[in-house]
């Protein structure tokens, strides 16, 4: 029976469910690849049309004739997602509960079960979504010409105030969520607007009075509401690209890790990168106390230029609306001090860090983010739009009525200015070429803002929003978003500069390798060879009979679920390549053959150990499979220094087990213990969660208890008192701050 013949049988049955038990009863349909892929290619349209039967029939006939692979491809693809179908979850249901029906008998495997289940828990909150979604819709109709610029002034303004969001504010009030929050949110809101509303020519123009009201709640309604949706497709990420797995309860859905180790291992990932940032600040300012001039600052020398009447170029124009423009004066001294040729101090954590993050050598003067900007550049422009923003700022505090104040921020604050113009304000700190570069990385097209353009909006990452007017080529710029965005991440992403490095001249690759040598390790990089078939490991190194293989993977900091995705399917990656090897090498004749090669002379069998050496902090201390998953700097810090901090004005701990690094301290390090064991056991269950209508979408999650992670330390390990905490160069194991 071919694959036609099989589905209409299928669409004889009078029921999902009967479809199920009919495809059971036949025999595997024959279908080539090309007749299988145009089957799967009408599947969304089926869905979308709210055609059950057509698409419940085209799933079963796929999941019989190959199930394993076709489920990959579906979960993959994100094919039973509510939000693909505005969050019409009811074809979906049906689908999935006939497809759980198929898989009591047909072989598919408990991983792929359990993503079903997990599917058909969270679509349980479909319903309550639609139902926000909707509203978001009309509330947007209502307000289409005033919507996106009064929207884009508020998450605006919590950027300009440094707005970090309080969990002991409601969640239904903005005061709740950060500023990155209501960014993400606002662009869920564009996104929206695109595709059921329309982004009109002129939607630039203008803003909406009524936001400025004390007693506004339709705008910040918006924003909360869209952070809510945000969550659920956070969620759906999780289950069609991660290990996490959904359960329904009375209250909702709990999405958690189906392996708790590693939500544990993601969650300690973000409290290390949140710790160290505050470690590089506080050993920046006791190096400036301590070893190093004072660095000028930004906002000390902005100050200088405000006494002297700069304020004076923000100016009030009444037509066609009340609003502030600024009229920058090409002041010689005023463009010296934006074009100064180092960071500020304001700038040097952000500087110092990404020049750890990016493995750089603490004798590097610059880093480069795209084919011709620098790390100083972006620094640079983010000065011009700290100017604006600053200007904007002072200007608005001297206007007295709270009401009209708030009126003139939502009208004023977002530049709305053509790309020429931007262009000429660049060019006061970089060459044309570099200007057009910038905006380029920087901005959202017009094609990315028309229906059907399935583009995802990140507001951080492309904060030069094109307009849609035909009249001239506009871009609407929110200042602060620009001047307090990370936009050393967002241009390096955006211009793909680490995938044009090669993997032997990968800088983290590099520093792991360098710090292997220091401890006394035979290591080589990059070598190719025959192991069942032309291959090239990242790293071999070997001392006192181990021998260590590394697969490297140079993943940015995940900050979403989407990009926590890619840094996962690269540590799968990983697995795979140290699986081949670790194989290979478990018969001693391969080791003499690749020890001869390496011109390594040594004993054999060597202990063969293997580990996924991450950029990133998320998923250290995890296991794929038999691997371990480490982080580059903390690795390196137990080749070379072997002690971690605990916070200012407390003495460091020594977690090797003597004096000097021994390779038993490694092997600590890979079996989970040590230092690694001590921070893993500090982090607490914790749930975090919104509410949707009158169902709740939880996650189960973890946090360090600081106190409990810093007893530990102090029992577990020797205090060392002759060594400084710094992260200079090569970073320490993260540091646990809690004095700070």
């Amino acid at each position: 029976m071919n694959l036609s013949e099989f589905i209409a049988e299928l669409l004889n049955e009078p029921s999902l469910a009967a479809m199920a038990a009919g495809a059971l009863a036949m025999s595997v349909p024959v279908a080539t690849n090309k007749e299988s892929k145009a089957l799967y290619k009408l599947l969304p349209e089926q869905i979308a049309a709210n055609d059950r039967r057509n698409a419940g029939a085209s799933v079963l006939a796929l999941l019989r004739l190959d199930g394993s692979v076709w489920l990959a491809r579906m979960r993959n693809d994100g094919l039973f997602r509510a939000s693909r179908y505005g969050f019409d979850g009811a074809c979906l249901k049906k689908i999935v509960a006939a497809a759980l029906d198929l898989s009591v008998a047909a072989p598919l495997p408990h991983e792929q079960i359990q993503y079903l289940e997990s599917v058909q828990a969270l679509l349980e909150l479909a319903r309550p979504a639609r139902q926000i979604h909707r509203s978001i819709v009309d509330r947007l109709k209502t307000r289409k010409g005033a919507a996106l610029k009064t929207l884009l002034a508020s998450v605006n303004y919590s950027f300009s105030v440094d707005w970090i969001g309080s969990d002991k504010v409601d969640e239904s009030h903005l005061l709740r969520w950060s500023a990155t929050d209501l960014a993400s949110a606002f662009s869920r809101l564009y996104m929206i607007l695109r595709d059921d509303v329309g982004i009109g020519a002129r939607m630039w123009n203008l803003t909406d009075d009524h936001a400025a009201s004390p007693h506004e709640g339709i705008y910040s309604s918006l924003l909360v509401d869209a952070v809510r949706i945000n969550e659920l497709i956070d969620a759906e990420v999780l289950l069609d690209g991660l290990p996490y797995k959904a359960i329904a309860n009375h209250a909702g859905v709990l999405v958690s890790a189906i392996d708790p180790e590693f939500e544990r291992s993601v969650r300690l990932g973000y409290v290390q990168t949140d710790l160290q940032g505050l470690v590089r600040v506080a050993s920046f300012m006791q190096d400036l106390d301590e070893d190093r001039p004072m660095l000028p600052s930004f906002q000390e020398g902005l100050s200088v230029f405000l006494d002297a009447g700069l304020l004076e170029c923000v100016m009030l124009k009444e037509k066609p609306f009340a609003r502030f423009v600024i009229a920058l004066p090409e002041l010689p001294p005023l463009i010296d001090f934006l074009n100064f040729d180092a960071p500020f101090r304001e700038e040097f954590p952000l500087f110092q860090g990404a020049m750890i993050d990016n493995f750089q050598s603490p004798n590097s003067a610059t880093l480069q983010v795209s084919e011709h900007l620098s790390i100083m550049d972006l620094f640079k422009a983010q000065r011009l739009f700290n100017l604006v923003d600053t200007l904007f700022r002072k200007k608005l505090e001297t206007v007295d009525n709270v009401v009209t104040r708030r009126v003139l921020t939502l009208q004023s604050t977002v530049m709305v200015i053509q790309s020429a113009d931007l262009r000429r304000m660049l060019q006061v700190m970089m060459s044309p070429e570099k200007a057009q570069e910038l905006i380029s990385l920087l901005s959202l097209p017009t094609k990315n803002s028309t229906a059907g353009a399935n583009f995802y909006v990140d507001l951080q990452y492309r904060p030069f929003v094109h307009s849609l007017n035909p009249t001239g080529d506009y871009i609407a710029i929110p200042p602060a978003i620009v001047s307090k965005s990370n936009l050393v991440r967002s241009v390096m992403y955006a211009s793909g500069v680490k995938k044009s490095i090669a993997a032997a001249d990968d800088p983290m690759q590099l520093a792991v390798a360098a710090a292997l040598r220091e401890a006394g390790f035979l290591v080589r990089e990059s070598f190719e060879f025959n192991i069942d078939g032309d291959r090239e490991t990242d790293i071999f190194c070997y001392r006192d009979g181990v021998l260590v293989v590394i697969e490297c993977k140079n993943a940015y900091h995940p900050c979403s679920p989407h990009e926590l995705r890619n840094s996962y399917d690269l540590v799968l990656t990983g697995e795979t390549q140290l699986d081949i090897r670790a194989q290979w090498l478990a018969n001693p004749n391969n080791q003499i053959r690749l020890f001869k090669a390496l011109g390594w002379e040594v004993a054999t069998p060597a202990r063969v150990r293997t580990c996924v050496v991450t950029a990133n902090r998320a998923l250290s201390g995890y296991h794929c499979g038999p691997h371990p998953v480490r982080q580059a700097h903390e690795l390196i810090n137990v080749l070379v220094r072997g002690y971690v901090g605990r916070g200012a004005g407390k003495s460091l701990c020594r977690f090797w087990r003597n004096e000097a690094f021994d390779v038993v301290d490694l092997l600590d390090y890979l079996d989970g213990k040590s230092v690694l064991q001590t921070q893993h056991a500090a982090m607490v269950p914790a749930i975090r969660g919104v509410t949707l209508k009158d169902r709740r979408l939880e996650f189960a999650q973890f946090e360090m208890d600081l106190s409990d992670m810093d007893r530990r330390l102090e029992e577990s390990f020797n205090t060392v008192h002759d060594a400084k905490v710094s992260d200079s160069g090569n970073e320490l194991l993260e540091q646990k701050v809690d004095a700070l």
